[in-house]
């Protein structure tokens, strides 16, 4: 993944081969509308820019909608 070109999109498809149930949180400052087409479920997309409180926010209810799964047990 030294290439500067790779893409978020491309990062978060090789951290899903790792770990299936991996959450994302995807950020972008004008790619937000290809999160329908590349983004995965348990992700959220953050436009830029955003507050610190949205990125809580976020990361917060991915790992509470991760706890409340029973798949994820």
């Amino acid at each position: 993944m030294s290439d500067p070109s790779t893409k978020g999109w491309e990062v978060a498809r090789i951290g899903r081969n790792t770990a299936t149930e991996m959450a994302v949180v995807y950020i972008s400052g004008d790619s937000a509308a290809e999160w329908a087409i590349n983004g995965f479920p348990n992700s959220i997309m953050l436009e830029k820019p955003f507050a610190m409180a949205e990125m809580i926010t976020a990361v917060d209810h991915l790992l509470n909608e991760r706890s409340t799964d029973p798949a994820s047990a």
